[in-house]
């Protein structure tokens, strides 16, 4: 079933020639706008999906431990003891954390900079709210990515004019705030 999932996306998201397009780039801009537009339309308030997540800490120690309190645990894809071949999602960020309160539904994820202090800024490195955690089982992580990342996709990195279209991918799935807490 995830194999079916991640294919009809996949799928889905290849250019196919068009005898009205002057050439793939063409198609895949069309296909992208319209991908990503059409995404941005079906969304709802952000605001409603950062209301099922918890706030991060708005820093947390240098050393980047594995686990902060409530249950933040770092994020595989951009692991501060990996430095420097991890965050390509998050460029400027040097670890991040993730938290949902289920298995399934909306979840969180908080960036870093090295010297451990909150990214607020999407352009800068920071996290975002997912609309689907990917912190669950298989079918829950092919939910995230369908979710969360071929929107991403769509919007942000397929494009050839990146900054409108990435615009309303971040307006849809905002950093959030963080909270003056302990980390540990």
């Amino acid at each position: 079933m995830l194999f079916f999932l991640l294919s009809i996306t996949l799928i889905h998201a290849l250019p196919f020639a068009d005898s009205k397009a002057s050439s793939n780039e063409d198609v895949i801009l069309g296909r992208t706008v319209l991908d990503c537009s059409a995404w941005y339309l079906t969304q709802g308030d952000p605001n409603k999906l950062l209301a099922q997540t918890l706030k991060p800490p708005c820093r947390i120690p240098a050393s980047f431990p594995t686990v902060l309190r409530d249950g933040w645990s770092v994020d595989p894809e951009c692991d501060a003891a990996k430095q420097p071949k991890t965050c390509q999602y998050h460029k400027g960020a040097y670890g991040c954390y993730r938290h949902a309160f289920k298995e399934t539904g909306p979840g969180a994820q908080a960036c870093y900079d090295k010297s451990g202090q909150f990214i607020d800024d999407v352009w800068k490195g920071a996290g975002t709210v997912d609309a689907q955690t990917p912190l669950g089982d298989g079918v829950q992580q092919a939910a995230h990515f369908v979710a969360d990342v071929v929107p991403f996709y769509s919007c942000c990195k397929i494009t050839f004019i990146y900054n409108p279209l990435c615009n309303l991918y971040y307006e849809k799935r905002p950093a959030g705030k963080c909270e003056n807490k302990p980390a540990i």
